[in-house]
């Protein structure tokens, strides 16, 4: 479940942050965008909005199709695409699984990660909601999604603070972003992922 939110939260933090921009304007973002670091906490809340879950840690992301997760509490797992697989190790288990990035991806409409789909094709943005000083930003896709039916973004001013994610069930997963830094120089070692020794490896390593 958590690798299926963290596929389509990758699609969200490389959109803009002026959603009532042109596509021109959109579009000429995605180009200049390069990398994204921030520290998050994620929280998931059951229909009746009670909190089932939380988490935090650190991501990354460069285009194209490379990210990494690394969460610290309240267990160790950290979720890397390099560009061509997805891994994902469970440091408790002692256990990584492994697939070709592309099935990865073609349930889900991330093909905008790699910036290969503009996004007035795949979603429709509603109007500016404000709540608790933020910008709130619904984005509904174009053609139905098994994994969610709503996006959601918030801004303060220009910067992306927090973002969620609504079920078909009403259950919501929303990331708040601390220290969230645009294009910064990330070390490419990162993103790359080598199984720890001993650990059992699951799936397509190549």
């Amino acid at each position: 479940m958590r690798r299926q939110w963290l596929l389509l939260i990758g699609i969200l933090l490389l959109m803009p942050p002026v959603w009532a921009a042109s596509p021109a304007q959109v579009q000429r973002y995605f180009q200049d965008l390069r990398t994204l670091r921030a520290d998050f906490i994620q929280r998931v809340f059951d229909e009746r909005s009670q909190l089932v879950q939380s988490s935090s840690g650190q991501m990354l992301m460069q285009k194209p199709g490379k990210f990494r997760w690394d969460y610290r509490t309240p267990a160790g797992q950290v979720i890397v695409a390099d560009g061509e697989r997805l891994w994902t190790y469970d440091v408790d288990l002692a256990q990584v699984t492994v697939r070709k990035l592309d099935q990865a991806l073609s349930s889900t409409p991330l093909a905008l990660l790699s910036g290969a789909a503009p996004i007035e094709d795949s979603f429709a943005v509603g109007n500016v909601r404000q709540q608790d000083g933020l910008n709130w930003y619904d984005l509904t896709p174009r053609q139905p999604q098994p994994e969610f039916r709503l996006l959601r973004v918030a801004f303060k001013g220009d910067a992306l603070v927090s973002l969620e994610l609504e079920d078909g069930f009403g259950q919501r997963t929303r990331l708040d972003f601390q220290k969230l830094e645009r294009n910064p120089a990330l070390d490419p070692t990162l993103l790359k992922f080598t199984p720890p020794p001993g650990v059992d490896v699951v799936g397509d390593a190549g």
